[in-house]
């Protein structure tokens, strides 16, 4: 079975520059913890910028992320959320980013404690 993280980059403030309310951050981990049983809420600032149709955009940003199954349901579901969270967040685009990672799970033969 092999596994994807897809982490999602959200702004702290709308585009007219007023912060973006908590409630948001915490519906969006709630809402991937529903889907996935697990999701992590990075609260450290990123800083980011971008120019768009000429303007330049300075941010601070926040992450989420959750590790999932790779399936092109997974894939689709992320697609879909990506415009609630445009929507939501009232952006011109977010971002999310997947890739693949390895996750290391306990089998009968790990479970033995080390000598001390």
């Amino acid at each position: 079975m092999s596994f994807r993280r897809y982490e999602i980059i959200l702004p702290t403030r709308y585009n007219d520059g007023t912060p973006v309310e908590e409630e948001k951050f915490l519906l969006t981990n709630r809402e991937l913890s529903v889907q996935f049983g697990a999701a992590s809420f990075l609260p450290e600032t990123l800083r980011g910028t971008w120019i768009h149709q000429g303007q330049w955009f300075e941010e601070a940003n926040v992450r989420l992320f959750s590790d999932v199954e790779d399936t092109t349901e997974n894939a689709a579901f992320f697609a879909g959320f990506k415009e609630i969270l445009k929507a939501r967040f009232r952006q011109i685009d977010i971002w999310i980013v997947s890739y693949e990672i390895r996750i290391t799970l306990q089998s009968g033969s790990l479970s033995r404690r080390c000598p001390e």
